[in-house]
C-alpha cells in the first residue's frame, strides 16, 4: 500500500529525503513527463484530418508537408516586472506532493509553511512569480490536484514576440 500511496503522490511523509522509496516516486514524475510530451505532440492535428478525402484526379503525388513541431525563441517586448503572468496555488487543493516543484526549472515553486500538527506535508506556494516563464504552462497537467491556475494565454500574447 505505501509503495502505491508513493506513486499515486498520496504519501503521508513530509518529504521523500532518505525514504526508501525514492525510486518510485522518480518513476512516476518520468512517466508523467513522457505522457506529458506524447500529449503535446499529438495534439497537433492537420486541417482537416477528419474530413473525407475527396478523389484526386491529378496525375502527381501532392506533396505532405509537415507541420512545424520545432520550438520558437520568444523575446518578451515589455520588461518581466510588468507581466503579470504567474501560476496561482489553491492552497484548499494542493495536496503538498512536489511534483510542479520538481518539473519547475526556472524555480519558481517553494514549500510553504510545515503543518503544525505534523500530520500533513507542507503545501507548496508560488515563492518566485516573476521567474515564470511567460506563456509556460507546464506546471498545470502535472499538478495531480489541480490546484495550480495559470492566467489566460490570449491575454498575455501581446507581450511575446516570437523569433526565428
Amino acid at each position: 500500500m505505501l509503495v502505491l500511496d508513493c506513486f499515486f503522490g498520496r504519501c503521508s511523509k513530509p518529504s521523500c529525503e532518505g525514504c526508501s522509496l525514492g525510486l518510485v516516486r522518480s518513476l512516476r514524475l518520468t512517466l508523467k513527463s513522457r505522457t506529458m510530451k506524447r500529449k503535446e505532440e499529438s495534439s497537433v492535428a492537420p486541417v482537416g484530418s477528419w474530413e473525407k478525402p475527396e478523389a484526386v484526379t491529378q496525375h502527381h503525388k501532392p506533396t505532405l508537408h509537415k507541420p512545424d513541431t520545432t520550438k520558437k525563441r520568444k523575446r518578451l517586448l515589455a520588461p518581466r516586472e510588468e507581466i503579470a503572468w504567474y501560476p496561482v496555488i489553491k492552497p484548499e487543493l494542493c495536496n503538498g506532493c512536489g511534483d510542479c516543484k520538481v518539473l519547475c526549472k526556472p524555480g519558481v515553486f517553494e514549500l510553504g509553511e510545515p503543518d503544525p500538527a505534523g500530520i500533513c506535508r507542507p503545501k507548496l506556494i508560488v515563492a518566485h512569480p516573476y521567474k515564470c516563464l511567460v506563456l509556460c504552462n507546464r506546471c498545470v497537467p502535472i499538478c495531480t490536484s489541480g490546484a495550480i491556475i495559470m492566467p489566460r494565454q490570449e491575454d498575455f500574447e501581446q507581450f511575446v514576440e516570437y523569433v526565428d
